[in-house]
């Protein structure tokens, strides 16, 4: 066994407090990245990461690793780098959005943006998600229609937009093999290792010779808290196999799920929206169906 492999507490994912009270001060973020990327490249995976938030930055690399293997992983901290780095692609088969969230808005770099800000900016990329754009943020599917209003201009027909209800809640470890130079030892110490919600994606025990492997855990929440789960605070927390799986496929799931994720007490779960434009379009609908 190694020497060592502590396991150290990271700051949680999102802090409401100070997130929700700062106004956007990049004034040019409603003007997208530039110009059309009808005809630029196209890729396969995109990771977008809020490089202005230490443990974003350091836990992104880790999230790749284990859900995300071939992804391009991209640092924006403002609204206007991130659609400046969607404006380099004509079609982006999986988009990947780590940074700060709250229901139904993005939180970049610790500043809000209204939707039509983020509606616009995005739109003027010109690019097309074709598969799914997944949230790794905090509670963005809480509001699963104001998520879709946002980004319905970057979506396809068959897109699908996934994110969670629950604060997403990260932590670090570290794996000390600065003194093993035989991969079978190390390999040896990975088959018998585990910790609760250690995500997977450790690296290969060839890769891991003679490094302090950096690894991590995740689990989620339904108020914000940073005790370590073994600490034992019983709140609620869910890993990401024991979320309940949403699926809203039409404008009626839509408004079903708004209302049973306003509460008294929200499910945690992870949402996938199948019909993006339909759900954006939910509240329209409403007021259309109610009206004599």
């Amino acid at each position: 066994m190694p020497p060592r492999h502590p396991v150290t507490d990271a700051t949680r994912v999102l802090n409401a407090e100070t997130v929700t009270q700062s106004p956007v001060t990049d004034t040019q973020a409603a003007t997208g990245g530039g110009s059309s990327a009808a005809k630029g490249p196209r890729i396969n995976t995109l990771m977008l990461y809020d490089s202005g938030d230490a443990g974003i930055s350091e836990f992104s690399p880790i999230l790749a690793r284990a859900y995300y293997p071939k992804a391009k992983l991209v640092g924006i901290d403002s609204l206007a780098a991130l659609a400046a780095a969607l404006s380099k692609y004509s079609e982006i088969d999986t988009l990947i959005i780590n940074v700060h969230s709250s229901p139904g808005s993005l939180l970049i770099d610790y500043a809000s943006a209204s939707l039509s800000q983020v509606r616009d900016a995005l739109a003027k990329t010109g690019v097309i998600v074709k598969s799914k754009i997944v949230f790794e943020g905090c509670q963005i599917m809480q509001d699963p229609i104001e998520t879709c209003r946002m980004v319905e201009k970057i979506c396809g027909p068959k897109t699908q937009v996934v994110g969670y209800t629950y604060y997403s809640i990260t932590n670090k470890f570290e794996i000390d093999f600065t003194t093993f130079d035989d991969p079978v030892e190390i390999q040896s110490f990975y088959n018998g290792f585990t910790l609760d919600y250690m995500i997977p994606g450790l690296p290969s025990a060839k890769e891991s010779v003679g490094k302090v492997v950096v690894h991590g855990r995740r689990w989620f929440r339904d108020q914000y808290d940073e005790t370590l789960p073994e600490n034992g605070n019983f709140l609620h927390i869910e890993s990401l196999e024991s979320l309940k799986r949403y699926t809203i496929g039409n404008a009626d799931e839509a408004l079903r799920a708004e209302a049973d994720f306003a509460g008294p007490v929200t499910p945690g779960a992870i949402v996938t929206v199948t019909n993006v434009s339909a759900v954006a379009k939910a509240h329209q609908k409403a007021t259309a169906t109610a009206e004599p």
